[in-house]
């Protein structure tokens, strides 16, 4: 979904900070915030233009993007910053240069199965790095892996049961942990996964969102005594108001008391029926 029709099909994210220092050693599934489209972005061949259109002005002599298919519940909005950050700006809706690239911001969601990882080298020559294959197996190389939160990403009703769902064409990967059960294939210990038809469930993406200090946060995970929260607010003031950490330009997480989240509010965004 969208707030804008002509949304991009296909969104490019450019790996930065310690988000992108996560994805090999952590197994990332999560993404969000400052992307453009795929198509948009091919005219930034090399990594040097890459990084000036992205306002950085020196860097290193590769870079490293991700290109994936727009998740189906995806919230997409156009991109404009209304504040001076210490970080590169996008006031205008574009990219900086003459490239004229829209910006767009995405919430919080999971990676699609088949997302992409490139890396951008100084003359224009790009190789593929690694590619996602959903939330049960990861990043194919990464040397660690993390469990997918339910409040970040799809999942599907079915059976009577809500599970991280990973769509797939006219399927979905459902995941779930515990023991064995018939039908269900083991993806990695513990893991186990089953593809069923799209028609077979109901997909929803559940989004919890709260307030700390008057400062509106998204929660990522909880397990009812602490909350993972994503900031919705980039001041870097609110940021260190709450200890938390950048995780890319724009983007901060902290670790709150439960207790301390005030006006919780939850609102489940449902796919449309097929």
């Amino acid at each position: 979904m969208s707030d804008r029709a002509g949304a991009p099909a296909v969104l490019q994210k450019l790996v930065s900070g310690a988000w992108g220092s996560a994805i090999g050693a952590q197994n990332v599934h999560q993404v969000g915030g400052l992307v453009v489209a795929a198509g948009d972005a091919a005219s930034l061949r090399t990594a040097a233009e890459v990084l000036a259109a992205y306002g950085y002005e020196a860097g290193p002599s590769a870079v490293d993007v991700i290109r994936f298919e727009a998740p189906s519940l995806a919230v997409l909005s156009v991109h404009r910053d209304e504040h001076e950050r210490p970080w590169p700006t996008y006031p205008a809706g574009f990219l900086h240069g003459a490239s004229l690239v829209p910006t767009w911001s995405l919430a919080r969601t999971r990676f699609t199965i088949g997302a992409e990882m490139w890396r951008i080298e100084a003359d224009g020559r790009q190789q593929l790095v690694s590619v996602y294959d959903g939330v049960a197996r990861g990043w194919r190389g990464a040397t660690g892996w993390s469990p997918p939160s339910q409040l970040v990403g799809p999942q599907a009703r079915w059976q009577g049961r809500e599970l991280v769902a990973d769509p797939f064409g006219e399927e979905i990967e459902l995941v779930r942990g515990g023991q064995h059960e018939p039908g269900w294939d083991e993806a990695r210990p513990g893991v186990w996964i089953r593809r069923v038809l799209r028609s077979e469930c109901e997909l929803f993406e559940l989004v919890v969102t709260a307030t700390v200090q008057g400062i509106p946060v998204r929660l990522l995970q909880s397990d009812g005594r602490q909350a993972a929260v994503l900031l919705l607010d980039d001041d870097p003031e609110a940021a260190a108001r709450l200890g938390a950490r950048s995780v890319e330009p724009g983007a901060f997480e902290a670790v709150v008391s439960h207790g301390d989240l005030v006006d919780l509010q939850a609102v489940a965004n449902e796919a449309r029926p097929a």
